[in-house]
């Protein structure tokens, strides 16, 4: 079986199952940085019962601006002798690993990671010039890159002649069932919060400008508030502001703080429809979570979660920059189709399988091990 070693920072709930199915399918070694991220704190105790695999974790070597440098990547690579290596964007430890094929003159292919959106990409946009200048270096050397949503994949294709669509979407049953486990959970909050007969309206995500929950208030403003209700999960340095806005918007406005689990599932099964409005967002895999459970989902273009989006059939997108548009959006999406039940679950508004996207991911992982003049020719 094929060696295939992972490095990257840590492993979030979302990307479970993409490194499970790699564990499965490839000798796998995973190498992690972080038990957990510094900014925000998953119940890790929950995700790493949901490994399939054990990982071992990189020493700190230093810090410096805010940024974690680890050491160990020459040991695991010459302890491993991988055949593909999967890094993490364009950072130290990719930097690493190009420099220790180099030097020792190794044959595995590397492969990134990437999680940047069609925004940074196209408007050069990026979260600093550090990271700009980075791709332009790192981008030409690997064998592959995997991004997260159909533009930027064009967009590496016409300027570095590689890139391979993977979105951060999990696997159906898995999700399904956990939030079958939530469903009484869903019925007490309904009762609890005096939402029958009411049209809710979700967002989830950290509280900070980028995610630009204001312009859900003020679009949120437009619609009837007898008949719907906004329900915001998250916290974060926005929370006292986005309280005040909404007090002045006159508009009943339920702030819940930050959710995981069992209680933040609960009310993807009560939303009718799930709202994301970022200015800038490399994915947002709330979309998927949301989609799953049944929600209709309202999406800003600038989101690479937007490429999940089927106009008109499970949501709409939007420019994040127009609140008028938002509120005619959510006045459309109020009038789609009311969404079945099946065994007490909405059916899903996914419209993208997660199986066949891990299937051509492990197919290319295989064709990444093959020697150069094969590896060119299938391509």
């Amino acid at each position: 079986m094929r060696k295939l070693l992972v490095f990257h920072p840590t492993i979030a709930p979302y990307r479970i199952d993409f490194f499970n199915d790699l564990y499965a399918a490839f000798n796998t070694q995973v190498c992690l940085k972080f038990w957990n991220l510094r900014d925000q704190t998953f119940d890790y105790q929950r995700i790493y019962s949901r490994f399939t695999f054990r990982p071992i974790y990189l020493k700190e070597m230093f810090a410096l601006g805010g940024r974690s440098f680890s050491r160990g990547y020459w040991t695991c690579l010459d302890r491993y002798a991988p055949d593909v290596v999967l890094t993490d964007e364009f950072g130290w430890s990719t930097m690493c690993v190009l420099i220790h094929r180099w030097i020792k003159r190794k044959k595995y292919k590397v492969v990134a990671l990437c999680d940047d959106s069609y925004d940074m990409v196209s408007q050069r946009n990026d979260h600093s010039w550090i990271h700009r200048m980075a791709r332009k270096w790192i981008a030409p050397k690997v064998d592959d890159i995997i991004v997260v949503e159909p533009r930027v994949e064009e967009w590496y294709k016409i300027h570095y002649q590689k890139g391979f669509f993977f979105p951060i979407i999990q696997k159906d049953m898995v999700v399904r069932d956990l939030y079958m486990e939530a469903l009484g959970g869903s019925s007490m909050l309904r009762s609890k919060h005096r939402l029958n007969g009411k049209r809710v309206f979700l967002f989830v995500g950290r509280l900070v400008a980028l995610k630009n929950v204001k312009t859900i208030l003020r679009a949120f403003a437009h619609l009837n508030p007898q008949e719907n209700r906004l329900v915001i999960v998250g916290d974060g340095p926005e929370m006292v502001s986005l309280k005040s806005l909404a007090r002045n918007l006159n508009i009943d406005v339920l702030f819940t703080g930050r959710l995981e689990g069992n209680a933040l599932y609960a009310w993807y099964l009560l939303a009718d429809v799930f709202v994301l409005a970022s200015y800038k967002e490399a994915f947002g895999a709330v979309t998927n979570e949301a989609l799953l459970a049944g929600c209709y989902a309202l999406v800003s273009q600038n989101a690479g979660s937007s490429c999940l989006i089927q106009e008109g059939v499970n949501g709409y997108t939007f420019s994040p920059m127009d609140v008028e548009e938002l509120a005619h959006r959510m006045k459309d999406v109020l009038q789609l189709p009311k969404v079945c039940e099946v065994n007490g679950l909405r059916e899903s508004q996914m419209k993208l399988s997660y199986q066949e996207c891990i299937q051509k991911r492990i197919q290319k992982f295989h064709r990444n091990t093959l020697p150069d003049e094969e590896f060119l020719e299938d391509e």
